[in-house]
């Protein structure tokens, strides 16, 4: 494998940008999480690069100190619970979300080592609401303090990146990315092809989950769409446990969020989840099925980052 398309993997989590960038001909060469059970997963499905830490406390230095050369990429998807409208205490000023909350802190931090490491690219991602109110000049003005290449703040529709769940979320790069505008895929096409998780399968993490008692009398009445369970967001409600519909792409698969199969009477186990955010089937998840749901749901999908990575290549290829 070719030294140039080395990268490092902020927050790594289970590995979902890592398993698009592999796809793409990538190689990891270190990796950081601050969950076990993610490191464990992550390390689980790639290079034993990844450890367990705190991105807050490290320096970029200590980094290169290990790895021995510039990376190709640095990817980075720090936290986005201080940004996201789903989160109902969300702190209000975009200000004081970014610059004293310790978690909004570490997209600072994010951009702090990528200054150190000196990346040919880098791709941070996080929720829109990161570049609420006057969050996204703000922003520019770290890339410049760290002297680093103007950003560019890529919106991605992750269903027209072949992601057969919605997903919006914001790509900070130096690289304007394309828009492959792919063909949506339907829960259908990615549901049907996989066996009823109440028969013997192939996946560790594809086992029957009941719909919660408490609601199943509630179930039988639900139309396509609708969520036995509403709460409160930042901007709007949020809905869970959502009927699925064969015909539609599906919403978006949060850490929380739990879907009734189209067919009814059960929940998606974990690794239809999984398949509903473009994960492969060789992807092996390690943890309690809570922590696997997580891992799922907070992943970056695969399929978007494939695509990334070939077009940093291509970039790569044409400028140097």
């Amino acid at each position: 494998m070719s030294k140039k398309f080395r990268y490092v993997d902020l927050f790594c989590g289970g590995g979902g940008a890592s398993e698009g960038y592999h796809r793409a001909g990538f190689e990891s060469i270190y990796a950081i999480d601050r969950e076990k059970y993610c490191v464990k997963t992550y390390n689980k499905n790639f290079e034993k690069v990844a450890r367990i830490g705190n991105v807050s406390t490290i320096h970029g230095l200590e980094i290169l100190n290990e790895i021995r050369e510039e990376p190709f990429l640095v990817h980075a998807s720090p936290p986005c619970e201080p940004y996201t409208a789903a989160n109902s205490k969300r702190i209000k000023n975009p200000y004081f979300r970014m610059f004293d909350d310790p978690v909004g802190r570490l997209m600072i931090d994010s951009i702090r080592i990528i200054s150190d490491l000196r990346p040919k690219y880098y791709v941070i991602e996080n929720v829109l609401g990161i570049l609420d109110g006057a969050n996204k000049e703000l922003l520019k003005d770290e890339f410049r303090r760290y002297n680093l290449p103007e950003p560019v703040f890529n919106i991605i529709n992750a269903v027209e990146w072949g992601v057969p769940s919605k997903r919006t979320r914001v790509f900070i790069s130096n690289l304007k990315l394309r828009n492959p505008r792919m063909k949506s895929i339907s829960v259908g096409k990615v549901l049907r092809n996989i066996v009823d998780p109440r028969y013997p399968n192939e996946f560790d993490d594809h086992f029957y989950v009941p719909i919660p008692e408490k609601h199943l009398t509630k179930s039988f009445r639900m139309n396509r769409g609708q969520a036995l369970v509403y709460f409160q967001g930042a901007k709007a409600q949020q809905g869970n446990f959502k009927l699925l519909d064969y015909r539609k792409v599906a919403d978006v698969v949060m850490g929380k969020s739990k879907f009734i199969h189209p067919e009814g009477m059960r929940l998606l186990s974990p690794r239809e989840n999984a398949k509903l955010m473009s994960f492969g089937d060789t992807h092996k998840f390690l943890g309690n099925v809570e922590q696997i749901y997580d891992m799922v749901g907070e992943a970056v999908p695969p399929n978007i980052t494939y695509q990334i990575g070939r077009q940093l290549i291509e970039d790569f290829e044409k400028n140097f």
